[in-house]
């Protein structure tokens, strides 16, 4: 091989890489075209939260909390209200699980999934928590810090129940 072959060889190789490196740069430092993605940011919720007892099957879509549960986070995405479920799964008991919500200071407990007389009854005792029951048939009358809302209108309501603890922090 000739000296002339070889030196257009080298420059033919070292032209190549050039264009390689370049079009890589292209794309590592615009991303292929696409919009880069937005940094992650932290919600910063305010020191109140709305607590959601569920029956098994959660808030799957079609369960009778599924609709309560988009209302809740809807609601929360605008007042910053911190809000969580907790479904009734067994072995557990709704009992048992309505006081947890109750330890944790929920500023309301709402409920789709109890039985509505046990959550009249724990309302009861403890006149300081707030309380909403989705229920048609409660059973038994409600004290004044329950309030019992037909499954038709909790969509509707639940909203305003989170919204308004905006004005209840801490």
């Amino acid at each position: 091989m000739g000296l002339l072959t070889r030196t257009r060889l080298l420059l033919a190789l070292v032209a190549c890489s050039l264009l390689g490196a370049g079009i890589a740069a292209v794309v590592l430092f615009t991303g292929s075209g696409s919009a880069p993605a937005a940094p992650p940011q932290a919600r910063q919720y305010l020191d109140v939260s709305a607590c959601l007892l569920t029956g098994p099957r959660g808030v799957t879509a079609g369960s009778p909390a599924a609709s309560v549960w988009a209302s809740m986070e809807a609601a929360s995405a605008r007042s910053h209200v911190m809000v969580s479920y907790l479904p009734d799964i067994a072995p557990a008991k709704p009992q048992v699980l309505l006081n947890s919500l109750v330890q944790r200071r929920c500023g309301v407990i709402i409920t789709t999934g109890a039985p509505p007389g046990l959550v009249v009854a724990t309302a009861r005792a403890n006149p300081s928590q707030r309380f909403v029951v989705v229920a048609d048939a409660p059973g038994t009358a409600a004290p004044a810090n329950a309030v019992v809302v037909s499954s038709a209108d909790a969509t509707a309501r639940i909203g305003s129940v989170v919204r308004a603890l905006e004005t209840h922090e801490g």
